[in-house]
């Protein structure tokens, strides 16, 4: 693996009782801010919400999936993105040239927080589904809050994001973290764990490139337990989080009747000559006569 490919791993500690999802998320944040032509303030918010989906499919079985939805009363409006068990992620930003309108990612979001949707499903068979409200307005706060609160497991996301000036790859690292508790984990020490994932050394950690992973999590391990060597834990590496959308021509040809009306669906195909549609999460355009 290259030290800078993406990864994502699950990992399991039974002392202390906590599952973690440690990952990179370089290519799929770069190619979901490219897509849509997200600018600084929005491709911070949206680069964090596609990493943080990404760390929420380890939670996922076989043929599950996440849609997610973050609203915001500020100009950035929200975003929505899905997340399957096999590791695509798609998603798209309401927004995304806020800087028109604002300059910070506290304006673009609004003095209310942020609201959080959130469906599981397997293969279109809603599992479940719960909202909240939380002041939290980055992604990655938002979505470990709604876990804690509508899943009722205690748990935190971190996500570090780091920017560079390069229209072809405006992102120049991006690594995020999962935390949860695990039956039987004293909730006093979660709270210690989660603290210390929220100060400035974990941060770091995340920011550094180390040559492998696998040191990425001792050093975060051992700095989260406060210990010389990290404790025992169980690693399985998982598929890397990837920008994929499912659509296709005959899918999107299906949804422009279904939106339409089979009546002004003919209309529409009668009156011009080549219609195309556009996909709201990926930008490709199919061609509606075929």
């Amino acid at each position: 693996m290259r030290a800078n490919s993406d990864y994502l791993m699950r990992v399991t500690l039974k002392n202390p009782a906590i599952r973690l999802a440690l990952g990179r998320f370089d290519e799929l944040t770069t190619e979901g801010i490219i897509r849509h032509d997200a600018d600084p303030v929005a491709g911070r918010l949206f680069a964090g919400g596609l990493a943080s989906a990404a760390l929420m499919t380890v939670l996922l079985d076989e043929k599950e999936s996440y849609s997610i939805r973050i609203n915001y009363k500020g100009p950035v409006s929200g975003m929505l993105i899905n997340a399957r068990a096999d590791g695509r992620v798609r998603g798209l930003v309401r927004n995304p040239h806020v800087m028109t309108a604002a300059d910070s990612v506290e304006m673009a979001c609004g003095d209310d927080g942020a609201s959080v949707a959130v469906v599981r499903s397997r293969e279109g068979k809603v599992l479940n589904s719960g909202e909240v409200k939380t002041a939290f307005i980055m992604p990655s706060a938002a979505l470990g809050y709604f876990l804690s609160v509508s899943d009722q497991v205690e748990s935190e996301i971190r996500c570090e994001v780091v920017f560079q000036p390069d229209p072809a790859a405006p992102v120049r690292s991006a690594d995020g973290v999962l935390m949860q508790a695990m039956p039987g984990c004293d909730l006093e020490e979660f709270g210690v764990l989660r603290q210390r994932l929220l100060e400035p050394p974990a941060g770091a950690i995340l920011r550094d490139r180390m040559p492998e992973p696998e040191e990425e999590l001792r050093a975060l391990l051992m700095l989260l337990c406060r210990t010389a060597q990290p404790p025992e834990h169980s690693v399985t590496m998982v598929e890397p989080a990837r920008f994929a959308c499912n659509c296709n021509e005959e899918r999107m040809r299906e949804m422009a009747r279904q939106m339409l009306g089979e009546e002004d669906f003919q209309k529409l195909l009668a009156e011009k000559p080549d219609p195309v549609i556009r996909c709201q999460f990926c930008g490709n355009e199919y061609h509606l006569k075929g």
